[in-house]
C-alpha cells in the first residue's frame, strides 16, 4: 500500500508519527481483537435483516390456511417487504452520511423489532402486508449503515473482504434460519388469545425472530462511531480516541502508545439539516461525469442480481416442500420440473392444508444444504479476493451463476437440481456482495452511503419485480423460470467488464 504523506507526517526518531491520514491511522491498529468484536456484533444485526426478508418464506407453507393466502398474494407478500425497502433507500442513505452510521444502526434496530412484533400478531393478511412494508422501510438503514459502518474500520488490506463478510454472516444466518424453523414450526399449537386470536407454532417463531434484533440494537449502542466518518466531520480528536482505542485491544499495548498523534484535516461536506434540496446538494455529485459511469454500472448489476436471486430464494421452501410431498406420496422417479408442475396456484379450504409433511425434514435440510454451499463459497473467495480482483470474480461466478440456475430446466431429479440451485445461490450472493465492496472503494466518504442506497433501491426494485412475475413464470413452466433467470445473471456478467479496478485503493 502506498500513502502519500507529507514530510511533516512522516514517522519522527522512535517511529512516532506527528500525522497521519486515515490509512495511515487505520493501519497502524492492525487486526484482532476489536476487529472480531466488531464482527460478532454484526451477526445478529444481519441475522435480523435476513430474518426480517426470508422469515416469511418458512411461514407460508403452514399458514397460508390460516391466512387464506394464494400463490400470487404470497408473491405480492414478499414484494411488499422490498417495496418498503425502496421507499427508504435512498432516505436511509442520506441520514447515514449526515447523522452517523452508529446512530442509524441504533436506531433502525429497535425500531425494526417492534415491527416484527407487529408481524407475529398480524390477525388478517392486511396486517401482515403493512408490518413487513414497515419492517422492510426500517430495515433498510441497516444494511445502509452497515457495510460503510465495517468498512471504515478496515484498512486497503482487509477491506474487500468486509463484505464478503457480512455475506458469510447472511450464509451462517441462512443456516440457522431452517434450523430454527425445523425447531418450532413442526409443535402442536394452538390456542386463544386477546379474544379471539389463534396463536400457533408460526407466530411463536416470527416472535422468535425478535430477539436477533434487539441483541444487535444494545450492541451498537455500546460501540464506537467510525473514525473515517469522525474525521469526515471535522472530529478529527474524537477520531483519534477511536483510533487509540483499537489499537490497546488489537495490540495489547496501552494506547499512549499508538505511534499517530495527531490526523491530517479530512472534513467533508455534510448538511445538519434534512430537507429535499439540502438532500439534492449533497447528493448531486454522484450524477456528475466523474462517478455517473460508476454508479450506472453498479445499480444495473445489482437489479439483475437481486432479481435473480431473490426471486429464487423466497420460494425455495415452497418449492422444496412440493418435491418434499411428492417423494413421500409416490415412489415413481419424476423430474425436478414434473414435480415443480403441482405447486398450486391457489389455496381450496376443503382440499388443502396447512400443515407440512413432518415425516420427511428435507424441507428444512435442503436449506441447510443451500446456506452450508454458500459458506464454503464465501470462505474461498474470501481468501482469493485480494489476488484475483473484484473484477475477476465477478465474470466467473457470473459465468457459473448464469449456467447453473439454467440448467435446473435439465435436472432429472431433485439431488441434481439441489446442487444446482446450491451453486447458483452461491456465485451469485458472493456477486452481490462483490459489487458491494467495488461500490464501497468506487465512491468518497460524503458519497459512500448514498451510493451504497441508490445500487441497493435498484436491487430491491428488482427484488420486487422478480417476486412478482416468479409466480407467473413457474405457471408458465420450468423453461420460462430458469432461462429467464440465467439470463439476468448473463447480463451481469457482461456488465462486470466495465467495473473499474479498486484494488488496494486507498478509502476516499
Amino acid at each position: 500500500m502506498t500513502t502519500c504523506v507529507k514530510d511533516e507526517d512522516k514517522p519522527t526518531s522512535g517511529g512516532i508519527k506527528k500525522s497521519a491520514d486515515f490509512e495511515t491511522a487505520i493501519s497502524e491498529t492492525g487486526f484482532g481483537l476489536f476487529n472480531l468484536i466488531l464482527i460478532s456484533v454484526a451477526t445478529p444485526s444481519v441475522l435480523s435483516s435476513q430474518l426480517e426478508t426470508s422469515s416469511l418464506s418458512f411461514v407460508f407453507p403452514v399458514a397460508r390456511c390460516d391466512l387464506d393466502i394464494s400463490l400470487e398474494a404470497r408473491g405480492v407478500v414478499n414484494a411488499t417487504i422490498y417495496t418498503g425497502m425502496i421507499t427508504s433507500c435512498f432516505m436511509w442513505g442520506s441520514l447515514v452520511d449526515v447523522f452517523g452510521r452508529r446512530k442509524v444502526l441504533v436506531f433502525t434496530h429497535f425500531v425494526d423489532a417492534f415491527f416484527v412484533l407487529m408481524t407475529t400478531f398480524a390477525p388478517n393478511l392486511y396486517v401482515l402486508m403493512a408490518s413487513k412494508f414497515l419492517g422492510g422501510f426500517i430495515v433498510n438503514g441497516i444494511s445502509m449503515a452497515l457495510t460503510p459502518y465495517l468498512s471504515e474500520f478496515h484498512g486497503t488490506l482487509y477491506r474487500a473482504r468486509v463484505p464478503l463478510t457480512i455475506g458469510l454472516i447472511y450464509s451462517v444466518a441462512n443456516v440457522g434460519l431452517p434450523l430454527l424453523a425445523w425447531s418450532i414450526l413442526p409443535l402442536n399449537i394452538n390456542f386463544g388469545l386477546f379474544g379471539g386470536f389463534e396463536f400457533h407454532a408460526w407466530n411463536l417463531f416470527l416472535l422468535v425472530t425478535m430477539f436477533p434484533t434487539v441483541i444487535a440494537g444494545v450492541a451498537f449502542f455500546l460501540m464506537p462511531e467510525s473514525p473515517k466518518y469522525l474525521m469526515s466531520k471535522g472530529n478529527n480528536e474524537d477520531a483519534l480516541k477511536v483510533f487509540e482505542k483499537i489499537f490497546a485491544m488489537n495490540k495489547k499495548q496501552p494506547k499512549e502508545e499508538y505511534p499517530v498523534k495527531s490526523l491530517v484535516d479530512d472534513k467533508q461536506i455534510y448538511q445538519k439539516k434534512y430537507s429535499v434540496k439540502e438532500a439534492w446538494q449533497q447528493i448531486s455529485p454522484l450524477f456528475s461525469l466523474k462517478y455517473a459511469g460508476s454508479l450506472t454500472l453498479v445499480c444495473l448489476l445489482q437489479f439483475f442480481y437481486m432479481m435473480s436471486i431473490n426471486s429464487l430464494r423466497l420460494w425455495l421452501p415452497e418449492i422444496f416442500q412440493i418435491v418434499n410431498d411428492y417423494e413421500q406420496e409416490n415412489d415413481k422417479p419424476i423430474s425436478f420440473c414434473q414435480m415443480l408442475n403441482r405447486i398450486k396456484p391457489t389455496v381450496n379450504a376443503e382440499t388443502d392444508t396447512c400443515s407440512m409433511n413432518f415425516d420427511n425434514s428435507s424441507v428444512y435440510i435442503n436449506s441447510v444444504y443451500v446456506a452450508l454451499c454458500a459458506i464454503t463459497g464465501y470462505v474461498i473467495v474470501a481468501l482469493f479476493v485480494n489476488k484475483l480482483g473484484k473484477k475477476k470474480i465477478l465474470i466467473s461466478l457470473g459465468l457459473i451463476g448464469a449456467i447453473t440456475v439454467a440448467s435446473i430446466y435439465f435436472a432429472p431429479n431433485s439431488s441434481t437440481a439441489l446442487g444446482l440451485i446450491c451453486v447458483h445461490l452461491m456465485s451469485t450472493g458472493i456477486s452481490v456482495d462483490t459489487v458491494i465492496a467495488a461500490t464501497v472503494d468506487l465512491f468518497p466518504t460524503s458519497l459512500r452511503g448514498s451510493a451504497i442506497s441508490l445500487s441497493f433501491m435498484f436491487g430491491r426494485i428488482g427484488s420486487v419485480l422478480g417476486n412478482l412475475i416468479f409466480p407467473v413464470l413457474i405457471q408458465a413452466g420450468c423453461a420460462a423460470t430458469f432461462f429467464t433467470l440465467g439470463s439476468f445473471v448473463m447480463g451481469c456478467t457482461v456488465l462486470s467488464v466495465f467495473i473499474p479496478n479498486t484494488e488496494r485503493k486507498a478509502l476516499g
